[in-house]
């Protein structure tokens, strides 16, 4: 039987503090998707236009890993996060006074790097304070706060949309990046000692020797295919949902934040199942459920069904990939016993750069109509289960051991 281990007071109020900073990556998705019809009309410009601001953000969280993990080990954790926080406050404002489709793509590439940094220093801090258990722990309960953005994000962002328009919901944006700066400045101490900060020589080595590694790569593949349909359902729901299916922009937050619900009950579910089945049987499942989803999706649009036979689908589909998705990250995470921090910032550049393609292709065919898009998101759940087959079946022995850990 085993031990349970309690975290302390310290370690909660930790978690919360962290969880307030990783939430301002998927705000910074979520929130603003009811209001891309509209900023597309307002900006004269096409929906997969602005759909480009979205690709950029995530290029620049990608991308901005690799370069923001080095510079937080050579200068510690706090000063980057400040800074980074800052950065993301800036780009907020500025997008909020976009006139036009250029600044706004630039002020959210600058954005995306704000929280590029934010992200590198949340999951270093963590292992900074913990290992074992209790890192674990603190990272399901971190996982656990920051997995209601995207069910609150969405409808906070509708309601703004709809009440004062998209330029509140990037100032909303802009607040909550000032509540977590000063919540950070007060309350986040330093957790990488002068002593244990190392020069970023050498890197370039490391970041090829993990990427060369097929423990690593192969479900590293299959994250970001899991994050690819993520964001091709993304990227195509506002304009399906609101103008194909006649949702008004605040309904379109409640019914994309259920459907968002689904991610977060998948996570949970993974973690409650991961010692009786192990990662690889969790991953196969949650991958099927993903394909099975977008299927019944892309048939009940087909034959005439609508957003009743659209939303259930996707829900479905949503639960696997939250199954999924823990499942492959714990699998690319343990297939290295060193240099961490590096296999995370290559982990989290691989899967955004990915992922990233799937915005502007979803909403392109969007635009066409729902089938294409479902279609789309067929093929990608396609993809995902096969990548994820491959990982269990090369690795299936390494694979069923991560859930003893």
């Amino acid at each position: 039987m085993q031990q349970q281990t309690t975290l302390p007071a310290a370690s909660l109020g930790l978690a919360a503090s962290l969880a307030l900073v990783a939430v301002l990556g998927p705000a910074g998705i979520d929130m603003y998707l009811a209001s891309m019809p509209a900023m597309a009309r307002e900006l004269h410009t096409s929906y997969a236009n602005v759909q480009l601001s979205l690709t950029v953000f995530l290029l620049a969280l990608g991308a901005g890993q690799l370069l923001c993990g080095p510079l937080t080990d050579m200068l510690g954790r706090r000063r980057p996060l400040l800074a980074g926080i800052a950065v993301y406050i800036v780009a907020a404002v500025w997008a909020a006074q976009a006139d036009q489709l250029a600044t706004l793509l630039l002020a959210r590439l600058l954005q995306g790097l704000g929280a590029a940094l934010t992200l590198v220093v949340v999951m270093s801090m963590v292992r900074d304070v913990a290992d074992g258990v209790k890192a674990a722990q603190l990272f399901a309960l971190l996982m656990t706060i920051v997995g209601l953005a995207p069910v609150l994000a969405p409808a906070v962002g509708g309601l703004l949309d709809a009440r004062y328009g998209w330029r509140a919901v990037m100032l909303a944006l802009a607040a909550l990046g000032v509540l977590t700066l000063l919540n950070s400045a007060l309350f986040l101490p330093e957790t990488l000692p002068p002593a244990r900060r190392v020069s970023p020589r050498g890197l370039h080595r490391t970041y090829a020797r993990i990427a060369l590694d097929r423990a690593f790569l192969l479900p590293a593949l299959a994250l970001s295919a899991t994050f690819f349909f993520l964001f091709a359902y993304i990227g195509g729901a506002s304009l399906v949902y609101q103008r194909d299916f006649g949702l008004s922009a605040g309904s379109f937050g409640l019914v994309f934040g259920a459907t968002g619900v689904a991610v977060l009950l998948g996570a949970m579910a993974s973690g409650r199942l991961v010692e009786r089945y192990g990662v690889a049987r969790l991953c196969v499942a949650g991958s099927a459920a993903m394909l099975g989803g977008a299927v019944l999706a892309l048939l009940g649009a087909w034959a005439g069904f609508g957003i009743v036979a659209v939303v259930p689908g996707m829900f479905v589909a949503l639960f696997g990939l939250g199954i999924a998705e823990a499942a492959l990250m714990a699998m690319a995470m343990g297939s290295q016993q060193r240099a961490l921090g590096s296999t995370a910032a290559l982990l989290g550049a691989i899967q955004m750069t990915l992922s990233s393609l799937a915005t502007p292709l979803a909403a392109s065919l969007s635009e066409w109509g729902p089938l294409p898009w479902l279609l789309f998101l067929t093929v990608a759940g396609l993809l995902v289960s096969w990548l994820t087959l491959a990982t269990a079946r090369v690795h299936p022995v390494h694979a069923s051991s991560l859930g003893a850990h």
